[in-house]
């Protein structure tokens, strides 16, 4: 059997192969975007938001006594970053920005 003839002969099932693991691939990739998406974004980030006041009013030195006069708030699937107007002692804009250890899971570190 020649070359040429013995390559027509792999060819069919090696093409079903790939494209079976292609759409697997695809598949897997598209449950961890939502998954991300979800866990990142669209789910609920009180307790985060109560970190980050807290952190925001301890760079500002004032505890609980200053009035934080805005928040503004920007959320994506890698970072969430919180900016604080504090008026009162230690008044000014203050920006926390949060991120997940792992993009997909892990607790968030906020600097």
């Amino acid at each position: 059997m020649s070359p040429i003839r013995l390559l027509g002969v792999y060819a069919a099932p090696m093409k079903r192969r790939l494209s079976s693991l292609f759409r697997i691939f695809t598949i897997l990739l598209l449950m961890v975007s939502i998954w991300t998406a979800y866990m990142n974004v669209f789910s609920d980030d009180a307790a985060l938001r109560a970190r980050t006041n807290e952190l925001a009013r301890k760079r500002a030195g004032c505890g609980d006594t200053c009035k934080v006069s805005g928040i503004h708030g920007n959320r994506g699937m890698f970072e969430e970053r919180l900016e604080y107007d504090i008026e009162g002692p230690g008044a000014g804009h203050y920006v926390v920005v949060c991120r997940r250890a792992y993009v997909i899971a892990g607790d968030y570190v906020c600097e």
